[in-house]
């Protein structure tokens, strides 16, 4: 599979190679003087346009930037593999960007990459001119070795259906093809934690935060919610919560700010506008009976936060 999404970093890069000698004294004088910052060897991105850009496009950035300084065909995967994808991150990007190399090849590192001995797959896929692990390695890689919210959310991700109008990729996965992938190790190491995450896995969350409170809210040994439930009342549809468990009466929502400040998400309202309009929809779900309880990322991300919230709210 080959895909091609927007790479406007690219327009931001300078190759040294592609200096003509003369001006490589110049060009290195204006990087001292800040106006370049050296992602690795060779490549060079404005400074003013890394300063613009958000954490994704950043980790992406410096993926590319060993692409362009490498030999031909190496692999990317794992957290750099994920970020070419568009999965979603809980926490922050590795420092630098890792490859497979098969077991035995080279080292642990190098200066500009994290060498992972894994087996090589037996497939991969190309995105922007970039070989990667397919998306369903890439998931498996993740399960095995990152935290499980974190894999978990990757997962989930990989899981669900996208709007081809706002994804820059809509490839997705089934739960069978994770099964499949994960049958294909060849090692003990991670394979407990990345079962556990395939089994928690589920396409409908919709979001990080909804990903990481589910986790969080099974760790807890709490009662699994319904995810995505649709609720109606005399007017028409209300629309569909995060979480709901019939037995207690209780909705829970997850609140991130991107709800209030993705452009995706305002639809040209503004930010009172879409606040008013969640506390309507609040109003009519609480006419129809049950209790709802709302958290944000600080409780998300917190055991005895959650707990005593969901506690409080009924959920035993």
């Amino acid at each position: 599979m080959r895909i091609s999404t927007p790479t406007p970093w690219l327009n931001n890069f300078v190759l040294t190679r592609a200096i003509e000698g003369g001006r490589l004294s110049e060009f290195y004088r204006a990087a001292r003087s800040g106006q370049f910052l050296r992602l690795t060897e060779g490549v060079y991105v404005q400074s003013a346009a890394w300063a613009a850009m958000g954490e994704d496009a950043r980790f992406l950035a410096r993926v590319h930037a060993v692409s362009l300084s490498s030999r031909a065909g190496i692999l990317f995967s794992h957290f750099s593999a994920a970020a070419l994808w568009r999965l979603p991150i809980l926490g922050q990007w590795p420092s630098k960007p890792e490859v497979t190399v098969g077991k035995g090849a080279v080292g642990p590192s190098r200066s500009a990459f994290t060498a992972r001995q894994y087996a090589m797959p037996l497939e991969h896929d190309t995105i922007d001119g970039i070989r990667v692990t397919s998306l369903a390695r890439t998931t498996i890689d993740i399960g095995r070795g990152a935290p499980l919210p974190t894999a978990v959310a990757m997962m989930d991700a990989a899981l669900s259906e996208k709007d081809a109008r706002v994804a820059p990729i809509t490839a997705r996965l089934t739960h069978e093809q994770l099964g499949t992938e994960f049958a294909r190790i060849d090692s003990r190491r991670g394979r407990n934690r990345c079962r556990d995450a395939i089994e928690l896995a589920d396409g409908l969350s919709g979001s990080p935060g909804e990903s990481l409170s589910r986790v969080n809210i099974h760790l807890l040994g709490l009662p699994a919610p319904v995810l995505q439930q649709e609720f109606s009342d005399a007017h028409g549809l209300i629309g569909y919560v995060d979480f709901w468990w019939p037995k207690f009466g209780l909705i829970g929502e997850f609140d991130g700010k991107g709800k209030y400040l993705r452009d995706e998400m305002l639809a040209g309202r503004s930010i009172a506008d879409v606040v008013l309009a969640e506390k309507r929809r609040e109003d009519r779900l609480r006419a129809l009976g049950p209790r709802v309880t709302r958290w944000g990322w600080d409780v998300a991300r917190s055991l005895p936060m959650l707990s005593r919230q969901l506690n409080d709210a009924g959920l035993r």
